[in-house]
């Protein structure tokens, strides 16, 4: 099996290096240790865009689901009803229970708490525990999924919600109600597998191990290691799959949510073993994906399934925040750059532009070159919602209503880790603050990161402290960074900062001690289907801003009453023309581009140039300029672009127009992945 350079690396270092005694905070041998680990849920808070990013959710749908989408209030199965009983009510949890730590807002730590109470009292002496199995008779309903109850999945959905119960609150309860169910599992796993009832628990079994996993760290309990391995066991062979560069075309192998969860599940199996093929079958999965599947935002398409590199061709909600979460973990276990700067790209391009602003809708699908939002039938996706694209409550299928809470709380919560000696590590970079103790005698500090990050490239720690306290500080260069500045209290730090690395500050820290990392931002062509090009700059992509028109419609949604929030489709028609291509010098593509900073806006937070939301198209605070030429022959199919010219287009001798292009996430309707117009050397 080949094995990539990164993996040789790490073989030498652990060949050649004695181990010091591991941190209790770094997890329980003989489990992999990770390069960093989770800080308690709630020490990580956001502040300025990204704090009103997490109120907007707490204001919009994650606050309010239970009251806009019955299928998870007072009826769930989840907290005793008679109504759904599956997956929706787990996943919305998995997503308000961050929330509210994070924020630290009581309203919604109460919301959540009556389910927390519900399923911690369901537990049976058996160790089983959530809604009962069906009876005789009992059929799906509108917005219900009442069968399948005892299926394993949404259980293991339920784990990740009480893990992070017990992270915040110190609940002690957690502890042995997952000791009983993982018990429980063991004996049953022999004949109920886990594709008992459906097949998502045989394609996901990943998220199961990992609970495993985070039980053992905790409790050092051997059966759970035996538990994590006939886990591993019986769920789809995904190592295998990604170690042949993601060739499986069965329907649970190319669900893009199950391979967008799937992405770690080799990575947790490295962690069981230390054997390092599953995580070379990570990148070579990875890499497959790219291949086949691959668009600039970061991933991959999949609406519903895998779907080629077509920029018109959809990628799921859930996809996105699952394959961040993937991401997330990668991070956390390898400390790798690369995975955090791909985290960094979905996060900041395919993340933002899914949902409106005050979450009142969402997308299902996304498109790269998204040129009408609309309720029509377009025949380009997999899975052929014709609303699918549209902004709403319960577009296209209602699984993402539930799961899209997940993606920002838990991207907060990773842009500080804990590092070993009682360090800690800022993996993503955004505008946060930190409260968290540091150091052998775990020393309380508040450290504070000021920045307009990931619109400019300056980055500002602050250490609060009450007395000198010495640990390790890690800082990630991203692998795009070609000039870094790196700077303690004014002068040079004086330790190592090339790209692709952590530049790590380990001395003693004091009260008011500031490091400063100042990134160049570059702008860089990619090339893409077609070979169309895609303008980046830093984690950012750029889009043509297309104007449009906003039209709101009542949908089609059942079960909900007519006239409420979740009848609503919003759609956006084009305004304008969207069918260019760039005149771009592929080889110096800065000099064919002009960079345009906004004025700071009234609502801005200090120290922040753009508005105090910046994803709209209003509102972004970095606009490009570039010179293009419509293209005539590509026009609107389906109400979707046209396929893709293949570049270098040639067109008769014309005058260059010039185009405006917005942070991809502050984008609506776009193209992306633009044809490249031939230019003639002169």
């Amino acid at each position: 099996m080949r094995t990539s350079p990164a993996l040789i690396v790490l073989l030498l270092v652990a060949g050649c290096t004695a181990q010091p005694p591991r941190d209790p905070a770094m997890g329980r041998a003989p489990l992999v240790e990770p390069a960093y680990a989770p800080l308690p849920l709630g020490h990580v808070r956001p502040e300025g865009w990204l704090r009103t990013e997490l109120e907007n959710m707490a204001s919009g749908m994650t606050g309010h689901l239970d009251e806009w989408y019955p299928t998870v209030g007072p009826r769930n199965g989840w907290v005793g009803g008679d109504g759904d009983a599956w997956e929706r009510g787990p996943y919305w949890l998995d997503g308000l229970v961050p929330l509210a730590h994070i924020l630290g807002d009581s309203a919604l730590v109460a919301k959540a708490r009556p389910y927390i109470e519900w399923t911690l009292a369901s537990q049976q002496e058996s160790g089983y525990f959530g809604p009962t199995p069906e009876g005789p008779g009992t059929e799906n309903l509108p917005q219900e999924q009442r069968l399948n109850r005892a299926d394993w999945w949404p259980r293991m959905v339920m784990l990740k919600v009480l893990q992070q119960h017990h992270e915040a609150t110190g609940d002690e309860r957690v502890i042995e109600f997952m000791r009983k169910y993982f018990r429980y599992q063991a004996s049953m796993l022999p004949s109920q597998p886990l594709d008992r009832w459906t097949g998502w628990g045989k394609a996901r079994g990943g998220e199961n191990q990992a609970s495993v996993q985070w039980l053992y760290d905790l409790t050092g309990d051997r059966e759970l290691l035996d538990l994590g391995q006939a886990l591993f066991d019986r769920t789809d062979d995904w190592t295998g799959d990604f170690a042949a560069g993601k060739t499986a075309d069965d329907y649970w192998r190319t669900h893009v949510v199950n391979v967008a969860m799937a992405v770690k599940q080799p990575a947790v199996q490295y962690r069981q073993t230390g054997d390092l093929e599953y995580l070379d079958a990570v990148d070579r999965g990875l890499a497959g994906l790219m291949e086949k599947h691959g668009l600039p935002i970061g991933m991959f398409t999949g609406d519903e399934e895998l779907h080629g590199t077509d920029p018109t061709h959809g990628t799921e909600l859930c996809a996105v925040v699952e394959f961040m979460y993937s991401l997330e973990y990668l991070v956390g276990l390898t400390g790798r750059v690369d995975f955090a700067d791909r985290l960094e790209r979905v996060a900041y391009n395919a993340l933002p532009t899914m949902t409106l602003p005050d979450y009142t809708g969402r997308q299902y699908f996304q498109q790269v070159n998204q040129v009408r939002i609309a309720d029509e039938h377009q025949q380009i996706f997999v899975t052929g919602y014709e609303d699918a694209t549209c902004f709403g409550l319960l577009t296209g299928y209602p699984c993402c209503t539930a799961n899209l809470h997940q993606g920002w709380p838990k991207y907060v919560r990773t842009m500080w880790l804990r590092a070993p000696g009682g360090g800690l590590a800022a993996p993503v970079y955004g505008p946060s603050t930190v409260t968290t103790t540091v150091g052998t005698g775990a020393v309380p500090i508040t450290l504070r990161e000021e920045t307009d990050y990931p619109f400019e490239g300056s980055v500002r720690f602050t250490i609060s402290t009450s007395a000198p306290v010495a640990f390790p500080l890690h800082l990630r260069v991203p692998g795009w960074a070609t000039s870094v500045g790196l700077t303690l209290n004014g002068t040079a730090a004086g330790v190592p900062s090339e790209a692709g690395t952590f530049a790590v500050i380990d001395r003693t820290w004091s009260d008011g001690d500031v490091v400063e990392l100042v990134m160049d931002l570059p702008i860089a062509v990619s090339r893409w289907h077609e070979r169309s090009v895609a303008v980046e700059r830093g984690p950012l992509l750029f889009a043509l801003d297309v104007e449009g028109e906003r039209r709101e419609d009542a949908s089609r949604a059942v079960g909900l009453e007519p006239g409420s929030i979740g009848t609503m489709h919003v759609e956006f028609h084009p305004a304008q023309a969207w069918n260019y291509g760039l005149l771009l010098d592929t080889d110096d593509p800065s000099s064919s581009l002009e960079i345009l900073r906004r004025e700071p806006a009234a609502d801005a937070t200090p120290g922040f140039a753009g508005a105090a939301y910046p994803w709209t198209r209003e509102t972004a605070p970095i606009r490009i300029l570039a010179a293009g030429r419509r293209i005539d022959a590509w026009k609107e199919y389906n109400a979707a672009a046209g396929p893709l010219p293949p570049s270098p287009v040639r067109l008769p001798p014309g005058e260059p127009e010039t185009l405006t292009l917005i942070p991809y996430g502050a984008s609506t309707l776009r193209i992306a992945a633009f044809p490249l117009i031939y230019q003639p050397k002169s």
